[in-house]
């Protein structure tokens, strides 16, 4: 099976990206029902997984390979040839996301990144996959897209995670209120029949 990554998802990759709401929404405010996700403080990182290596892609387009070695060599080691990963690099610093240590990386030489790696290391929380096996699955609704990255995420070890996602809303709405004092910023929410829909705006 070709292992490469689809012609439609070569970088940049254009990210699906979420609408400002104040309220929580309804059950019918998304196609075939609601599922809820934390909203990481890190960076948007799209994972391209080829059989030559991994390159690690921010929403503008920036490539975030050279300052994110540990979620790269992660990847290589844990995920398999022609999958693309949507998730959010972060850093925990105790129990709370630390951002600029993210930033931290972006302008920190190459001689002095290893240090800064391994001081904070970085996190991977995937919450979708864009591709499976060479095989762009977008089209495939929500509800089947998570099915197939938990169980691409089944034997994962740190530095990657699978970002918990529920359809329960009071579980969601305790996430809301607890999730907070970790520096998560809100919630995100899917309609289950939805396919992923990228946009460059």
């Amino acid at each position: 099976m070709d292992e490469s990554i689809p012609r439609a998802l070569q970088p940049p990759v254009a990210v699906a990206l979420a609408k400002l709401v104040r309220t929580f929404p309804g059950p019918r405010a998304l196609p075939g029902g609601l599922w809820a996700e934390p909203k990481w403080d890190g960076y948007r990182t799209v994972a391209l997984v080829e059989p030559a290596g991994v390159t690690l892609w921010s929403r503008q387009g920036k490539e975030l390979t050279r300052i994110l070695p540990d979620l790269v060599s992660a990847m290589e080691a844990q995920v398999p040839p022609g999958v693309v990963l949507d998730g959010e690099a972060v850093i925990w610093n105790g129990d709370r996301l630390d951002f600029e240590a993210l930033q931290r990386r972006m302008v920190t030489s190459k001689a002095a990144l290893p240090a800064l790696v391994q001081e904070l290391p970085a996190s991977f929380a995937a919450f979708d996959v864009l591709a499976v096996a060479g095989q762009d699955i977008r089209d495939v609704p929500f509800s089947g897209r998570r099915k197939l990255l938990e169980e691409l995420a089944r034997d994962w070890t740190a530095p990657l995670n699978l970002s918990p996602a529920t359809t329960d809303m009071d579980l969601a709405k305790d996430w809301l209120k607890d999730l907070s004092a970790t520096g998560v910023e809100g919630l995100v929410f899917k309609g289950a029949s939805q396919p992923y829909e990228g946009s460059r705006s």
